[in-house]
Order: structure tokens, then sequence, then C-alpha cells
């Protein structure tokens, strides 16, 4: 299984620098296969409702490029914003995937709620029982600015859900 997934989050106005870890004891052939299955996302990762590639084209060096759309939901307590993204996903050699908003449509607030957002997966060796380590950071920026404290642990609360449905979606992958 997984250890506690350990995620970090730093705010700077209405930026927020996201990182989370978590030590899988699987092969990188499963964590990579799991954390790019567009298709499933919506089955196991939560605030997902739909997934799909929408391109696709593969490039020299073990490198892909895909558009994705997803349809979903940010959740905080009882708060609950819809969400419409279109990312640029980057798959380099199997280990690192990098996701752009190039698009999105957050609702009541419309185009208007982000101005940025980047997430990076990286699939690393991992250390002692664990195979495999996966590393997650985002970027994430916001229009208006939650309260202080609320954004920082909505991140947080939103992030270390979403890994630790990836190392339960892996350990039955594994299994």
């Amino acid at each position: 299984m997984a250890e506690r997934v350990k995620v970090d989050v730093r705010r700077s106005g209405r930026r927020f620098d996201a990182e989370a870890v978590l030590d899988l004891a699987a092969d990188a052939a499963t964590v990579w296969s799991t954390i790019t299955d567009y298709d499933a996302l919506p089955s196991f990762m939560p605030g997902i409702r739909a997934c799909r590639v929408v391109e696709r084209r593969t490039l020299p060096g073990r490198r892909e490029e895909l558009v994705v759309e997803q349809r979903g939901e940010f959740r905080f307590l009882a708060f609950a914003q819809t969400m419409n993204v279109r990312l640029q996903v980057e798959h380099l050699q199997a280990t690192v995937a990098v996701a752009r908003a190039v698009e999105f449509d957050l609702g009541v607030l419309g185009r208007r709620g982000i101005e940025v957002f980047e997430g990076r997966y990286e699939i690393a060796p991992g250390r002692g029982a664990a195979n495999v380590r996966l590393h997650y950071r985002a970027v994430i920026g916001l229009v208006l600015p939650p309260p202080p404290a609320v954004g920082s642990y909505a991140v947080r609360q939103n992030l270390a859900a979403q890994l630790e449905a990836v190392a339960r979606e892996v350990a039955r992958r594994s299994a």
C-alpha cells in the first residue's frame, strides 16, 4: 500500500504553491498507467466527473502531447464549485506528466476565477519498502483570493484526497 501523503501548501497573495509526496509499493509502470489513464479518472479520482483525451500526438524521445478535457468540482466543507477545464498535457519518458490549464469555466465565476493552473507528476525510485516515489507539484493562481486560512486548507485537503485516491487505485491495480 502507501505511506500517508505528505502535503505542503505555501500561499503568496492569490497564488498557491502545493507539493505532495507519496511512497508506493508498486512498480513504476503501474503508477504511470494509473495517473495517465484519463478515461478512468472519474472512477477513482474525487472531484472528476468526466475526463477525455481530445487530442494525442506522439513525439520523438518517448514524449507525448495531449489535450484533455475534464469536468468536475472543487469541494471544501459544504462548498462545491463546478469546474470545466481544458488541459495541455505533456508526457515525458513515462516518468513526468505536466498539465497546464489553457481554458476553464468555473460555473458562476466563468473564466474569471483562475489565472493559472499547472500540475506536475514525477515518478522516481522509492525509499525503504516503497518501490516508487510519486511527487506532485501544483501552482494555482486565483483571481479573487479566498480568506487567509481557508485557501491553503482547501488546497491541502483536496490534494491529499486526490493522492490518497491514486494510492488506492495503484494498490488495486497491483493486486
